[in-house]
């Protein structure tokens, strides 16, 4: 994009919205109406995928047919696309691609469109003004189950293997690839159970057929202390697939509305949003399980992706569940360390085209190891990619200091995935987070949390060997929220939970600001119900707290499996370390069960100026 583009582009988000000031009794914030605008129909046509001799036939591929209708809307600028009511089968990976369309429509009619292939089911990008409504997305199933219900029936004595019985089967099929397993309640088959605890393919050893739907897998020698937890009846997702395709990829769209969609499964995340995209909705839609069936999962990764966007959304009235990963992740990525070529040049390992998408005029801001600023943004000249390697040489438009260390952490301030709107939705019963938070200026309000496996809300900012998201989190609203029952696995400690992941550890720098949490119910969470860490302008008022900390202890046993070790380092109900700047007024707690803790702890040595007013049932 141009610079003359970009210029316009940011002027028209700037123009598209209207905002009205709120005041936090500490700071203020920005609360938004994302504008979302409808298709101009001055010239209205309709046509069919019929006309195109899409089927409504199982063994029929309509690959092709819906194609060719695709590319007559294109062609003739036909206003809306239709589908007689019916299930449609996609083979062969012939899948649609709607790409530069305007002010259209496409209308499902209530079809279902079951695929077979890895690859995206729904491609849509570069269109403009444009809704996808009434309609539902599936995987054959029958073909080839993405995960599959894995229970322990036996544990060897010297843990020198495990006999894993899948019970949905009737006799196992020749190729079963086993990913990750993990754990579910085996009562509710839901995911996550106390302290479960999460392992992957690699860890094991070989597998053989002991029965027709039984497999004896060997523990490694020098893995079999790891398993000690290991017992009979523990009950797992084992996921055959995980980040392999995409239900809905949506690149660079403008004024984009999904509508009525409901996606019972496929190979990946549901939504994935990336690129030039800005103003677009959700509203609606459904990620859950097909009913009458017996199957742990619906997408095997996050419900709803959005990284390297241009932000302003809004996801409404959706309900997301039974996700392998996140039910909704905003971030956009970074990336730490270079090697330094010359004064100009720098190295990037560990970096993918797709994750982290440097280009041409792309402003990059250097950070610090401790995210704090380096006082340094400096334009791209070009990119060479070396993806095999996954590695990339940038070359800057100009030179970089001498001092800068080769630790920085990388920012493309191109991409900006904030400004949203989420509200009145349903995330529930998935593997991971309910939310996971990296981006800023957002609307979190009236949504309902059920049994999420980690914390419902993270906030967090990090750069490791593994991942490096999010740019830090300022000017948030989260409130009128109810959290249930969440952080299952006790993932994270809290089940609002706010820090960053840094080989050093926490960061004094102040990477969330600005952030009110109010109003919002917690019920049963097996530990602490907020943890707020690396942050300045903290409102937390008028929340209600139930039965928090009432799960077991975590032990140095159970280690770092859910993410968070050393559970002593973490006390109270509610607890600020390296923060300044917050107020906690007007809470309340309170207990019908033992609770392992019940205070507000602040941290001395990292905190300050944290101001407590009016709060009840803490000790």
């Amino acid at each position: 994009m141009t610079e003359a583009g970009r210029k316009d582009m940011t002027e028209a988000l700037e123009n598209a919205d209207t905002t009205q000031s709120v005041d936090t009794g500490v700071h203020r914030l920005t609360e938004m109406e994302i504008v979302i605008e409808e298709p101009n129909w001055s010239n209205y046509s309709s046509i069919s995928v019929a006309n195109f001799g899409a089927r409504a036939e199982e063994g029929y591929c309509n690959g092709e047919a819906f194609q060719r209708a695709i590319d007559y809307c294109k062609q003739a600028n036909v206003a809306e696309l239709t589908v007689p009511a019916g299930v449609y089968h996609f083979y062969e990976g012939r899948h649609p691609v709607f790409e530069g369309l305007q002010d259209f429509q496409f209308d499902g009619g209530e079809s279902e469109f079951i695929f077979s292939t890895v690859s995206a089911y729904f491609v849509i990008k570069y269109c403009t003004r444009a809704i996808f409504k009434n309609f539902t997305l599936d995987w054959n199933w029958a073909r080839d189950q993405l995960a599959s219900i894995g229970q322990v029936q036996e544990v060897a004595t010297d843990r020198s293997y495990i006999d894993l019985h899948f019970p949905e089967y009737e006799t196992l099929p020749e190729k079963l690839d086993i990913r990750t397993f993990n754990a579910m309640d085996p009562r509710t088959l839901s995911p996550g159970c106390s302290l479960g605890r999460e392992f992957g393919h690699d860890q094991l050893g070989t597998a053989v057929l002991k029965d027709r739907n039984t497999l004896r897998i060997s523990l490694p020698e020098a893995k079999r202390e790891f398993f000690h937890f290991l017992q009979r009846e523990q009950t797992y997702i084992v996921r055959h697939y995980i980040y392999d395709a995409n239900a809905f990829e949506l690149h660079g769209n403008q004024h984009l509305q999904m509508q009525h969609v409901t996606i019972y499964s496929a190979p990946g995340h549901g939504f994935v949003t990336t690129g030039d995209q800005h103003h677009w909705a959700l509203e609606r839609c459904r990620i859950v399980k097909r009913p009458g069936t017996t199957r742990c999962i619906s997408v095997t990764a996050d419900g709803c992706h959005i990284s390297n966007s241009q932000g302003y959304f809004r996801i409404e009235n959706c309900d997301f569940s039974y996700n392998g990963d996140d039910c909704l992740n905003i971030h956009d990525n970074s990336v730490q360390g270079f090697v330094r070529v010359d004064d100009r040049t720098i190295q990037l390992s560990r970096v993918q085209r797709w994750r982290n998408p440097f280009g041409k005029d792309d402003a990059i801001e250097f950070r610090l190891a401790d995210l704090s600023p380096a006082g340094l943004t400096v334009p791209i000249e070009s990119v060479d990619w070396e993806e095999e390697q996954q590695r990339c040489t940038v070359v800057f438009q100009e030179p970089l200091p001498a001092d800068l260390s080769n630790q920085a952490i990388l920012f493309n301030r191109r991409y900006d995935s904030g400004h949203y709107i989420v509200r009145n939705n349903f995330f529930h019963h998935n593997r991971a987070r309910g939310i996971l938070l990296h981006s800023s200026h957002g609307l979190v309000e009236n949504n309902h949390f059920l049994m999420n496996q980690g914390s419902a809300i993270q906030i967090e900012c990090g750069a490791e060997s593994r991942w490096a998201e999010g740019f830090g989190v300022e000017h948030v609203i989260i409130r009128n929220n109810l959290i249930d029952s969440s952080d299952v696995n006790h993932w994270n400690m809290a089940v609002i939970y706010m820090g960053v992941y840094l080989e050093q550890g926490r960061t004094l720098f102040p990477i969330f600001q600005n952030i009110t949490i109010e109003s919002n119910t917690i019920v049963n969470c097996p530990q602490q119900a907020m943890y707020m860490s690396s942050c300045n302008h903290i409102v937390i008022r008028s929340n209600a707290i139930l039965n928090d900390n009432a799960g077991p202890i975590k032990t140095e046993q159970d280690g770092d499996a859910n993410c968070v070790a050393n559970r002593s380092s973490y006390q109270g109900s509610l607890m600020v370390s390296h923060g300044r700047d917050i107020e906690i007024s007007g809470n309340r707690r309170l207990s019908t069960l033992p609770a392992t803790d019940s205070g507000i702890y602040i941290e001395p040595l990292t905190s300050s100026n944290v101001t407590l007013t009016g709060n009840v049932g803490f000790q």
